[in-house]
């Protein structure tokens, strides 16, 4: 029997999708419960990510659900349906996202990576995208006004990696390895760029690598030929721990400092038995982890999620914890689970909702978003080998790319 163009692409599609519970009703209908989608990278090269990101909505939507919530005098649940873009925006992604805007007519969409792929989808039906990661540089935001952020863009933490570079560490100059045609990896070198003059570092030497490489050895000789006093990779966990091993076994053993959330799970998994002696003298400037925050509902959520899937937390699992939540609040704003222009003029309005766990910084009037982006606090870690995991080293905010209020820990490692 012979398909449709049409037709393959929604059967494509439907393999990819599945539910978090089950449950009958259509998507997004008034009545008991409400389904909104997920679009992950549960496999291939981010699938460090994806997976983490669905264990902490499973939780989010569970701990939601025990209340429900209401929507003009009507109480609703929530069902969350799942799609792997397996690290491939561009193709599988995009298949998956017609499929849950289209076909399941979801009013709402989480997702990890690909912003600059789906804008243009969004042309064609407007939802409203929460983003629960990519905080590439220039922001996501500027593509589409359906499209909202949950934790600080890679410009509020980037700048506190340089300065705890020049405080702490002593570095007067630093080169950068990058994973060329990845945007965050991109974004991030440019940054740095940026921070390092603001912080009068020298970049001794810059040197890059396809995405999707095995062997780093060009960029790893340029870098190490310069003599600089750190070393900063730029692109995400699964990118960049390849490329600290061969540094490593190059003879590198200064400081590498990194903005990838890198967590002691991710490092045994992607290094191996070396992963300790590997990631000594390692440093990661990103959001604040849950593990290591002071928030008493961060670390309650740090503890609940360590005990159930046997892991650590990443920081991006504070934001996905919190996406149920932010949908219900944004629902019962707009007196709408169905509407999805309902619901988007309803985002920018909501406070921080309860049952949060992400510490978020809220505006001065006490709303989540700030056009369109909520924050939290900024973190450097440092990794502590007696521990074999991460301990926070310093905390900070940042204002028009400077930095305020850091604190520094006395001994991050004690």
């Amino acid at each position: 029997m012979r398909v449709s163009r049409a037709a393959a692409v929604v059967l494509a599609a439907t393999t990819v999708l599945s539910s978090a519970a089950c449950g009958s009703g259509s998507a997004g209908a008034d009545g008991d419960r409400v389904r909104i989608g997920a679009l992950l990278s549960l496999s291939g090269v981010y699938s460090t990510l994806g997976p983490a990101e669905k264990k902490a909505m499973t939780m989010g939507v569970e701990e939601l659900n025990r209340q429900g919530f209401t929507v003009a005098g009507r109480r609703h649940t929530l069902e969350i349906v799942y799609a792997d873009d397996k690290s491939d925006p561009a193709t599988t992604g995009v298949t998956a996202l017609r499929e849950m805007t289209q076909a399941q007519r979801l009013p709402v969409v989480a997702y990890g990576l690909g912003s600059a792929t789906y804008a243009p989808q969004l042309k064609r039906k407007p939802v409203p995208m929460i983003n629960v990661l990519d905080s590439s540089y220039p922001s996501i935001l500027d593509l589409d006004p359906h499209l909202y952020l949950t934790r600080g863009g890679s410009h509020t933490y980037v700048p506190g990696c340089l300065a705890y570079a020049k405080q702490k560490l002593g570095a007067k100059s630093l080169g950068v390895i990058t994973a060329k045609g990845e945007p965050y990896g991109e974004g991030l070198t440019e940054l740095v760029g940026l921070a390092a003059r603001a912080n009068g570092i020298r970049i001794a030497a810059s040197a890059d690598f396809p995405l999707g490489a095995t062997d780093y050895g060009n960029a790893v000789g340029a870098v190490l030929a310069a003599k600089p006093d750190a070393i900063y990779l730029s692109s995400v966990t699964g990118v960049i721990l390849p490329v600290l091993k061969q540094l490593r076994q190059a003879g590198w053993t200064g400081p590498v400092l990194h903005s990838a959330g890198v967590g002691p799970d991710q490092a045994r998994a992607i290094l191996g038995e070396q992963f300790n002696t590997l990631m000594t003298d390692n440093y990661d400037c990103a959001g604040t982890l849950p593990g290591t925050s002071s928030d008493p509902a961060t670390v309650a959520f740090a503890k609940a999620y360590e005990e159930r899937w046997k892991e650590h937390p990443q920081d991006l699992t504070m934001w996905a914890h919190d996406y149920p939540f932010i949908v219900a609040e944004a629902m019962s704003r707009a007196g709408s689970t169905t509407d999805p222009e309902k619901i988007n003029k309803a985002l920018p309005g909501i406070g921080v909702p309860k049952g949060t766990v992400s510490g978020w910084l809220p505006t001065y009037t006490g709303q989540l978003f700030d056009e369109r982006g909520a924050r939290t606090t900024s973190e450097v870690t440092a990794w502590c080998p007696a521990k074999q995991s991460v301990a926070s080293a310093m905390t900070f905010d940042t204002k028009r790319g400077e930095l305020v209020d850091p604190v520094f820990a006395k001994d991050a490692c004690a």
